[in-house]
């Protein structure tokens, strides 16, 4: 059974350095979309908007460490903090102008910068802390995960170890024709690209596949999130949701 949410989702497809970064995030009970203009909050019973927060050009989105973390923001690039419960907006933190993707797990927010060299901050969600771990990589999208961080660009996918940031895969792995979002949950990697592609996260094996929705461009952004026992995915295209039952 698929259910379809309109108005909960980017539809911009010429957005910030290509695309945003991850534009759906899941966790404490809710499902979380960005638009063009407002963070959004989706029932994952009932698949209706129930809360709906305004924020200036978003572009990135991750739930995760006790908060909804948005980066948003035209000229100076910002990190706010969202309580969950109280809807509260807070300004964490200043960015530079240069953030590509965002994710959160192991104890930390983790950015991915666009620059022609590349590179990875490791952000404290309680300090707000920031520390440049000087390594070259730039990539589309930033998945931590209990064991590993993994780096998505173009559907292939490649470890880093977060102890020290060197790449445990010399090379990617192909594991979707695209990639337009990514997410983690319950020991899976998430891919959309269109069709719905799951891998595990320590070991890299594609372990599920869903159909989704077809005709979608590699530099579209379409989120995609899982909670229980269905996977929410955007569809830029189609300016809707589409929330997939898993088998």
């Amino acid at each position: 059974m698929e259910a379809q949410i309109p108005d909960a989702s980017i539809v911009r497809q010429d957005t910030r350095f290509g695309a945003p970064s991850v534009g759906l995030g899941a966790g404490f009970g809710s499902v979380w979309s960005l638009t063009d203009q407002a963070l959004v909050r989706i029932d994952p019973t009932s698949n209706h908007v129930t809360g709906r927060l305004p924020v200036r050009s978003p572009f990135a989105l991750a739930v995760g460490e006790g908060a909804v973390w948005v980066i948003c923001c035209q000229g100076q690039v910002d990190l706010l903090s969202i309580d969950p419960s109280t809807m509260r907006t807070e300004h964490f933190a200043q960015l530079g102008t240069s953030v590509k993707a965002l994710g959160v797990g192991d104890g930390y927010l983790w950015l991915v910068e666009f620059s022609e060299g590349g590179g990875i901050y490791r952000v404290d969600p309680v300090t707000a802390k920031i520390d440049d771990l000087r390594i070259g990589y730039n990539e589309r999208f930033i998945i931590p995960t209990p064991r590993w961080i993994w780096l998505v660009d173009s559907g292939s996918a490649q470890r880093i170890d977060p102890s020290n940031g060197a790449l445990v895969d010399p090379r990617a792995k192909k594991k979707a024709a695209q990639s337009i979002g990514v997410a983690y949950s319950d020991g899976t990697v998430w891919l959309n690209a269109g069709t719905v592609v799951g891998f595990d996260g320590t070991t890299g094996k594609i372990n599920a596949r869903i159909r989704g929705f077809t005709g979608g461009k590699w530099w579209w952004a379409g989120g995609i999130a899982q909670l229980g026992r269905r996977v929410w995915v955007a569809d830029p295209g189609g300016d809707r949701l589409l929330s997939l039952r898993l088998d």
